[in-house]
């Protein structure tokens, strides 16, 4: 396999998120190939800057977070040359069309909206034991009526991150996990390929499976639910995976490439916005991306 090849590979052609014996030989080849291309490109082209997100032989990473993020990094700067990709914008475009529209929303009255702000008073004020049962019995939205069982989360009730994903499909809700299957596996590698991994707890957006993407007012009934437990846990850092995620912990329906690449607040915690496994796995040309998302999680956990 040739160089170009093998950087393609660690970029997603492959059903890995990060290979740790492909990229540890990387390393062991990487002051090598730097100095040939240094001498090259002083001649065809201009060097290769890397990002300022996370420089190159940062200590906070291991080797080979290091010489994983300079590689990768050195493909983003080339690329953006060529014409920028359109395809995740035409995903939140289209994860917008598939929600239902405003008109088949309920308009919410002055009772509804005031029985409303109660419930969210009332969730301040529980605690872990009595919002597990609150998430169990909740009505609030119509999910409530298609659900099996609600899903809680998985973790530690004092973890360093919080995970938040978004709506559980139907193998999460019959699993009780917040994320399972393919999605599941990736997030797991995309964590370890950090080396040291944080305690966790990881939960969804909206607590209710249904066959169709959840509408603004059933996010905002479900939000009460998450905020009050990233208030019990207290995390070091949150990360927003998905659309919906991104919606409900910051409260901004902004799509997720203006959310991504900074440390947003909530509850004054540290947020970083990025792609779901699943989209990753549908759209490999972002793992990128995710990877920088990544490194600046890993900033925030370990400053």
């Amino acid at each position: 396999m040739n160089r170009r090849a093998l950087i393609l590979n660690e970029l997603g052609l492959n059903p890995q998120w990060v290979r740790h014996e492909v990229l540890a030989a990387m390393e062991a080849e990487s002051l090598t190939d730097e100095s040939k291309r240094a001498e090259s490109q002083s001649i065809t082209a201009e060097p290769i800057k890397v990002s300022a997100v996370t420089p190159v032989n940062d200590p906070h990473f291991s080797p080979i977070a290091n010489v994983a993020h300079q590689r990768i990094e050195a493909q983003i700067q080339q690329s953006e040359h060529k014409a920028p990709s359109n395809k995740a914008a035409a995903a939140h475009l289209l994860l917008q069309q598939n929600r239902p529209t405003s008109s088949t929303e309920k308009v919410l009255s002055a009772e509804d909206v005031s029985r409303s702000d109660e419930r969210t008073e009332r969730i301040k004020t529980l605690s872990w034991e009595e919002l597990r049962v609150e998430i169990a019995s909740c009505t609030a939205c119509p999910r409530s009526e298609q659900r099996e069982q609600a899903v809680f989360g998985t973790g530690q009730s004092n973890a360093q991150l919080v995970i938040v994903s978004d709506a559980p499909s139907k193998a999460e809700e019959q699993a009780n996990l917040a994320i399972v299957g393919p999605a599941q596996r990736m997030l797991a590698q995309m964590l370890m390929s950090l080396g040291s991994q944080p305690s966790t707890f990881t939960t969804n957006a909206v607590k209710c499976c249904s066959s169709r993407n959840p509408t603004s007012q059933e996010i905002k009934a479900c939000a009460p639910l998450l905020q009050r437990q990233i208030a019990l846990v207290q995390p070091k850092a949150i990360f927003a995976i998905g659309q919906f995620a991104a919606e409900s912990t910051l409260n901004s329906n902004a799509p997720i490439r203006e959310l991504r690449s900074k440390v947003q607040q909530c509850q004054s915690i540290p947020t970083i916005v990025s792609y779901h496994p699943s989209y990753l796995q549908r759209n490999v040309h972002d793992k990128a991306k995710a990877w920088q998302d990544l490194l600046l999680l890993k900033t925030v956990l370990n400053p």
